[in-house]
């Protein structure tokens, strides 16, 4: 549309007086495609618990422990794992906007259960189902590369950092 071409256009603008190119030029989210719960993320969720550095497992977190990021609010279950998410929240961000991993890789937004993951590289894929989960393990590559395509076809937005 219009107004996004002319953000787009002010941004490059802006930014070739800073130098810096398209490739760093940021266009907002797309938040209303996100499985968010009143703007929260994950079913209130720490994203980083199910990580390594995180203790590698699922934990609520607190409304004490409240972010927000870039539209979206996540709740975190001590300050160690709010201080991580701040560093770097694109790894620890879940993919495709929250919704089941195994489902987008078939264009479809279902909601998940935190509780099942796979963590894969720097990605956190959640899933509707531990069936869902077993099915999307067998081939993790394959259904990352479709559920990639889809996610960037319903939202606009780039697929969360491998």
């Amino acid at each position: 549309n219009k107004g996004k071409k002319m953000k787009i256009l002010k941004t490059l603008l802006i930014g070739s007086l800073f130098g810096f190119t398209l490739a760093h030029a940021q266009v907002g989210r797309n938040t209303a495609e996100y499985n968010l719960s009143a703007g929260t993320g994950l079913g209130s969720f720490d994203p980083v618990a199910v990580f390594a550095e995180g203790g590698g497992q699922a934990l609520r977190g607190s409304t004490a422990q409240r972010l927000q990021h870039e539209g979206v609010a996540y709740l975190f279950a001590n300050n160690a794992n709010q201080e991580t998410f701040q560093q770097a929240p694109e790894k620890y961000e879940p993919t495709y906007g929250g919704w089941c991993a195994y489902a987008m890789a078939s264009g479809s937004k279902v909601p998940i259960q935190a509780t099942i993951f796979t963590i894969h590289g720097n990605r956190a894929h959640y899933f509707v189902s531990n069936a869902a989960k077993r099915a999307f393990d067998r081939d993790v590559a394959s259904f990352e590369s479709r559920a990639d395509t889809h996610w960037k076809r319903i939202s606009g937005e780039e697929p969360r950092r491998r």
